[in-house]
């Protein structure tokens, strides 16, 4: 069986709108092959060129034709891609932290900011100094809220602050330690902000860990989330 055939076969058990990229198919298979497949039966119409690299499976209705939203092609892109996540509002929405619809859907990375559009939609590229990749890119959206507790649009500081605690009771020692390590390329406040939590908590070793990165003259802008704290003044924090 050819290459043309074999990559239709996957293709034909994709529902109608189904995102398409080379990552879906084995990897002992040629890229190059795949690739230039791709690429013919796009302009053969048997699938939809969405940008490069990425197709959809299109079926003809009598509505017209039925092909991958754009929030489809770009969960696939960050889902594939262990060096982008999702960012801004639109990341700040999915978590239910705001009732504000994105007009533009942030896609954070480490390489470049530039604005794109996929279809009707507008997608931001925004480059951030955080690495993101396999270990850290669950740690990256946390760090993303605390970053903007105190400018996330129609938001409840309370709800936020609750989501925040949630999430980090939710990570084990070796977990913490990862996301202190990720939040030393965070603004000061961010880890001001988290070691005041971890006091709180009772994790001591974890707040001394993120006393020792700050300068002990500095004080920190944090927002409202200050009313909910304990022992800002230690901590340097205010609103």
């Amino acid at each position: 069986m050819n290459y043309t055939d074999k990559v239709k076969r996957k293709i034909e058990i994709l529902p109608s709108g189904g995102v398409i990229t080379i990552k879906m198919f084995p990897s002992t298979w040629s890229r190059n092959a795949i690739t230039r497949t791709l690429s013919r039966l796009a302009k053969d119409g048997f699938i939809e060129r969405v940008k490069k690299g990425v197709y959809s499976k299109v079926k003809e209705t009598r509505f017209g034709k039925v092909s991958s939203t754009p929030l489809e092609i770009l969960a696939t892109e960050v889902i594939e891609n262990d060096n982008k996540c999702f960012g801004g509002l639109f990341l700040f929405n999915n978590f239910g932290l705001t009732t504000q619809i994105p007009s533009v859907i942030e896609i954070l990375n480490n390489k470049s900011s530039y604005t794109s559009k996929i279809g009707a939609t507008t997608v931001r590229y925004v480059r951030i100094r955080p690495q993101i990749n396999k270990n850290t890119k669950k740690y990256i959206p946390i760090l993303e809220v605390l970053k903007s507790s105190k400018s996330i649009p129609d938001s409840n500081i309370e709800k936020t602050f609750e989501w925040l605690l949630k999430e980090l009771r939710n990570l084990d020692e070796k977990r913490l330690k990862e996301l202190i390590k990720v939040s030393l390329d965070y603004p000061p406040r961010i880890r001001a902000i988290l070691g005041n939590i971890f006091q709180s908590e009772r994790k001591k070793m974890f707040a001394d860990k993120l006393k020792h990165t700050l300068n002990e003259n500095s004080t920190y802008k944090a927002g409202l989330i200050v009313t909910l704290l304990k022992n800002t003044k230690e901590w340097r924090l205010k609103s």
